[in-house]
């Protein structure tokens, strides 16, 4: 990843770096990548297919069913709404 990419993820979540702060991100993010390509280059033909690495059993509550916020309540500390939902920026391209 360059720098002029990292500024550009910094400029839409409006974070402002040092120059010395981006050639640290770029350090990083090069070093996570080269470790997530090394992990994609792993030989897993001989391993057996693992679900659960222990004898846990899925212990989620069931779901319940209840009343929800009305839209006028859950809106109503919002700093812009638009036709009822809360209005954000947006920044994707």
């Amino acid at each position: 990843m360059n720098i002029e990419e990292i500024k550009h993820i910094a400029d839409i979540a409006m974070i402002e770096f040092s120059e010395e702060e981006l050639k640290g991100f770029q350090d990083n993010f090069n070093e996570t990548f080269a470790l997530v390509n090394e992990i994609k280059n792993l030989s897993l033909d001989d391993l057996e297919m693992t679900f659960h690495v222990n004898d846990t059993i899925n212990n989620l509550r069931p779901d319940e069913i209840k009343n929800s916020l009305k839209v006028e309540e859950a809106t109503k500390n919002t700093a812009e709404e638009k036709y009822g939902y809360f209005k954000i920026i947006k920044f994707v391209e």
